[in-house]
């Protein structure tokens, strides 16, 4: 037992484990050296690095991209996986609940690619099995030939309760986002009741999820207008999720704006403008780039009904996960330093698919750079 105000030594190595991973992650010249070489030449240099040296093996089962992205997805998983065998105590409860966001992600692609009839092998390369969800119930799903066969192996899964009521429409239009909406929506019910309950590390991690719930309310605000139909007010306050620091109340309100002025004067006064307009002074080299100029930007899609450019999206993410890391460093032993690694993986891993991929398709390096998150 560790006496209230003292770290458990076992966070501490944990914590020191995370750190020196960190650091064996792909760095920036990395990428520029991986961008100028050919697939057999990326291959040939994730062979030389420790997370990804079984990909010489896997060569004489895959070839091209489908191998890069093999061996990527392969080296993820196990990366989760090793965290959560270093993990102990609250950090590992706490890192496993963080991580059933993967089952979510894998269940959603699953039961999408069973009633759109998308190709088994397209669907299984989606697919990280990093929550409680394993590969051989995974396997198991992608077996399935209907969305109801795939519901009912699902049964045993804590987040069941939500599927099914969707058992008999499953597949019908607009079906999945509000599938996908309520999973997320009792995900991070979950965990903020968890982090409520005063556990060892919860109080550093709830300053984090209330950032990504405002991002992640927002991206669904944004998805809801540029849709093909209209939604009330009653639309918006169930696909909000609570927990936020913005208010959700604040986000109907911004829905329901008309005009340029009304708009930009309730953006500014959300936490996620002046997160925007760094993401935007970044990525164009503009360091007068300021909030309001970021909700003009943001007025002038959003009254076309139209997304927020990719790139707007990616320099976001990179916003989040500077955030994520600039929270760990300030409690190195909490939860964060863990979730803070395990997110850069997974991003790492997200690089090397787009490189891959954009190298099939004979892209430029200036146009796959864009996909790269650093």
């Amino acid at each position: 037992m560790t006496l209230p105000g003292l770290i458990a030594p076992s966070c501490v190595y944990a914590c020191t484990r995370f750190r020196v991973r960190r650091t064996k992650l792909l760095s920036r010249e990395d990428y520029r050296r991986i961008m100028q070489m050919s697939i057999p030449g990326v291959v040939a240099h994730l062979g030389r690095q420790e997370d990804y040296r079984d990909i010489i093996n896997l060569a004489a089962s895959f070839s091209g991209a489908r191998l890069v992205e093999e061996a990527v997805n392969r080296s993820l998983a196990r990366s989760f996986r090793h965290a959560m065998m270093i993990a102990r105590g609250d950090m590992h409860t706490l890192a496993g609940e963080y991580l059933t966001r993967w089952d979510i992600t894998n269940v959603m692609a699953i039961l999408r690619g069973t009633v759109f009839d998308v190709p088994r092998q397209q669907v299984r390369d989606l697919l990280v099995p990093a929550g409680e969800l394993d590969t051989t119930l995974l396997d198991r799903l992608l077996g399935l030939t209907t969305c109801g066969e795939a519901l009912e192996a699902l049964q045993d899964w804590r987040l069941y309760p939500v599927l099914e009521e969707y058992y008999r429409i499953c597949g019908e239009r607009g079906v999945f986002a509000r599938i996908e909406n309520e999973l997320y929506m009792n995900y991070y019910a979950g965990l903020l009741g968890l982090v409520a309950s005063g556990c060892s590390g919860c109080r550093e991690l709830i300053a984090y999820l209330r950032f990504e719930i405002d991002i992640t309310n927002m991206k669904n605000l944004l998805r809801l207008r540029c849709g093909e139909e209209a939604c009330d007010i009653t639309t918006i306050d169930q696909t909000m999720i609570s927990g936020g620091r913005i208010p959700i109340d604040l986000f109907g309100r911004l829905y329901s704006t008309g005009t340029e002025e009304e708009f930009t004067s309730t953006f500014l006064q959300t936490d996620i403008a002046p997160v925007l307009a760094r993401a935007v002074r970044e990525l164009r080299q503009d360091p007068g780039f300021s909030s309001e100029d970021a909700a003009e930007l943001v007025w002038q899609r959003w009254h076309q009904h139209l997304r927020p450019v990719h790139e707007i999206e990616m320099a976001i993410t990179r916003t989040r996960l500077r955030e994520l890391e600039a929270l760990s460093r300030r409690h190195p032993f909490s939860v964060l330093t863990m979730i803070a690694y395990l997110e850069r993986k997974r991003y790492e891993v997200a690089n090397l698919r787009a490189i891959a991929r954009g190298k099939a398709f004979g892209l430029p390096p200036g146009r796959i750079w864009q996909y790269i998150v650093l």
